[in-house]
């Protein structure tokens, strides 16, 4: 048999495995929600005669009560389950986007904002670690890489649908668009089987510290928050920053250089993890983050010069391709770390640097915005190096002395 047909065998095997293409729709319908609505609600706060503040505001709350419910996941999801908790995160974060579109008080859209991010926690803890659990033996790398790729579709597509659909249709049709997403997710919650976590099993490998864990795990978790925070910036204020210079309508170039941008996190990220297997992880830190510096440094440099708009996919796709080249060293890196019984806590401690860099990206910028978006995606550029340089030498360093054991991932 070639290695293409062993592929495609194992594709087939995985997607008829009972409950893996409904969590890979629910992943799909989570994250094309949060990317349809993620810069469309800070631009509606702006151009509603709001200020910047406020409008990064709303990233920054969803995201910090993302954080919280990401903590909180792994306990409920033992209590009651990954079907419950997948169907209840959908509903909290699909069903109430619609009412973005009836109330335009500060206080509403930061509340609706939370409600939303409570759900989006309790999804992207639940959605991964049931894909890890249905996933059949020797399979768990290809099960991950197709989380991935629906991420990768959802914010791609979504991230540019949301902006056209604001300035084709208007705020009510995105809002309710993104409801509907979170009526089908329950659907495909309900197609999932009764799963709970497998309780990790007892070694003496997996008795760690938490001053261990933290000590082998901030290298990586800071180096992601270096990138994810400018990203945050880039999905919160991008459009406001071109709306001044083409006059009200930069939803449209903003969100095709943001589905651009997913689109390079998608190939940074594989790209990188070819590398990756070839020389261990931490190979592609220093470039991506170069990259990803470049890319605000660029964005930056465009807006002082008021180009022409469609100049700025250029500098979007540059740090798409260094944010997703980050994305995977730090995941594969925290991954490296931790025994295989401690795997779920490498995938929270990414997943909330992630999270924690966007919504900060959100609410620092914002407060920046008042000095110009020009200061703004330069201090996001700065942060880049400022905090990922440091943090990818101390991940170096505190590399453990030998690999520990991994997930086969049926190569």
């Amino acid at each position: 048999m070639s290695p293409r047909d062993s592929s495609s065998g194992a594709l087939t095997q995985l997607t008829r495995t009972p409950g893996i293409l409904a969590a890979f729709a629910l992943v799909l319908l989570a994250f094309g929600g949060f990317s349809l609505l993620l810069p469309v609600v800070p631009l509606a706060v702006v151009r509603g005669g709001g200020s910047e503040f406020v409008a990064g505001a709303t990233t920054g709350v969803f995201m910090t009560i993302t954080v919280v419910f990401q903590l909180l996941t792994p306990r409920i999801t033992a209590a009651i389950g990954y079907r419950w908790v997948l169907g209840i995160g959908s509903a909290m974060l699909g069903l109430p986007s619609g009412l973005l579109a009836l109330f335009d008080s500060s206080f509403a859209v930061l509340a609706v904002s939370g409600v939303r991010g409570a759900g989006f926690g309790m999804m992207t803890v639940a959605g991964s670690a049931l894909v890890a659990e249905l996933a059949p033996p020797g399979m768990l790398g290809r099960a991950t890489s197709l989380i991935g790729l629906a991420i990768g579709i959802s914010e791609a597509l979504f991230l540019p649908a949301g902006l056209w659909t604001l300035d084709a249709f208007g705020l009510p049709t995105v809002a309710w668009s993104a409801t509907a997403f979170g009526a089908v997710g329950l659907f495909a919650a309900a197609r999932l089987p009764r799963v709970y976590p497998t309780p990790p099993e007892p070694s003496e490998r997996s008795v760690m510290s938490s001053g261990q864990v933290f000590v082998l795990l901030v290298g990586p978790f800071l180096v992601m928050l270096a990138v994810s925070l400018p990203y945050g910036a880039a999905a919160s204020f991008l459009s406001p920053a071109l709306d001044e210079i083409i006059q009200g309508s930069g939803a449209v170039v903003a969100g095709v250089g943001l589905g651009l941008l997913g689109a390079g996190v998608i190939v940074g990220r594989t790209f990188a993890g070819l590398i990756s297997d070839r020389q261990g992880p931490g190979a592609m830190v220093w470039p991506g983050l170069g990259l990803a510096a470049i890319g605000m440094a660029g964005i930056a440099v465009m807006v002082s010069m008021a180009v022409n708009p469609w100049w700025f996919l250029v500098p979007t796709i540059v740090f798409g391709l260094g944010f997703g080249a980050v994305q995977n060293d730090a995941l594969v890196g925290s991954f490296e770390r931790m025994p295989r019984s401690r795997l779920g806590t490498a995938s929270a401690s990414w997943n909330i640097s992630f999270d924690t860099g966007t919504g900060l990206g959100s609410i620092v910028m914002g407060g920046l915005a008042g000095f110009g978006y020009v200061v703004l995606f330069a201090v996001a550029a700065g942060i880049v190096l400022i905090v990922g340089g440091p943090a990818s030498v101390y991940a170096r360093r505190t590399r453990p002395p030998r690999e520990l054991p991994q997930p086969d991932s049926g190569d």
